[in-house]
């Protein structure tokens, strides 16, 4: 079975817990009564252990009770084309995986009909959408990929609407679109404005967001309320990517979006 994002998540949960207990690989191996390379790949994600050795060795590595039965779920239904998180647990381990993944993106491409991106958001604008004083910080971070000597080059596919929410009021709506110009100068960002009122298209169906990372590889993520369904079958990835493309020849060119992004701040800015 091929490597998915979910037997790396789960190889890296295992790892954690045996090194939080000070065992080698070997140390680990022979009181699993395996060997240490097999063990090494299943900590991988190069293969993936069966959900009793799951369990034998979380018990192993001293984990046990609740979070022995909630890393258990990431045991299951590990082999799957999509994964989509359905306890605390794997949320929390989707959201550190995400993060790694986009930490180590060479493209990221963002489809965002109604609200912006948060890697493209402003300190207030991330404070005004029910943002925890942490989350701001870590979303912060985040957005680190898009800087250093060697970002991930960002293709930002953005609704017209998503630029008229005024989300924080007005200066902070001033300040987030005089923010969106200053990123559309930097190379290795495409910021494009999808029109309103260009009949049906995939944009209508949602945001979602492809990132190409040489950690995993090819990912699509949609976004719901509660999680977000990860698709890494390579027919699945392709399809995204295709109604990515289509958004961006229905979408305005850089140049003239970044012209539309400053009349609206001319608009909201006071007169002097």
């Amino acid at each position: 079975m091929a490597r998915t994002p979910k037997a790396a998540v789960l190889g890296r949960v295992l790892r954690r817990a045996r090194e939080a207990c000070e065992l080698s690989l070997r140390e680990a191996a022979l009181s699993l009564n395996r060997d240490a390379p097999t063990l090494s790949r299943y900590e991988s994600g190069v293969r993936v252990p069966k959900p009793e050795l799951v369990a034998r060795m979380l018990t192993t590595f001293g984990v046990t009770g609740a979070r022995h039965d909630d890393l258990m779920t990431l045991a299951h239904r590990v082999g799957d084309p999509q994964w989509i998180a359905t306890t605390d647990a794997e949320r929390r381990h989707q959201a550190e995986a995400y993060v790694e993944y986009e930490r180590n993106a060479t493209s990221i491409v963002q489809v965002s009909p109604l609200v912006l991106p948060e890697l493209l958001q402003t300190p207030a604008v991330l404070r005004s959408t029910h943002h925890t004083e942490e989350e701001v910080r870590s979303t912060l971070e985040r957005q680190e990929v898009l800087a250093g000597r060697n970002p991930a080059k960002l293709t930002a596919l953005i609704g017209l609407s998503a630029l008229q929410q005024h989300i924080g009021g007005v200066d902070a709506a001033a300040e987030q679109l005089e923010h969106l110009i200053e990123l559309s100068r930097r190379p290795h960002i495409e910021l494009r404005v999808t029109p309103s009122g260009l009949g049906w298209h995939p944009g209508l169906e949602g945001p979602f967001t492809v990132v190409d990372s040489t950690a995993i590889g090819q990912i699509a993520f949609v976004e719901t309320k509660f999680s977000t369904l990860w698709l890494h079958h390579p027919k699945d990835v392709a399809t995204y990517r295709q109604d990515a493309e289509s958004i961006r020849s229905l979408s305005c060119t850089p140049t003239k979006s970044t012209t539309l992004l400053a009349a609206m701040t001319r608009r909201l800015l006071p007169a002097c």
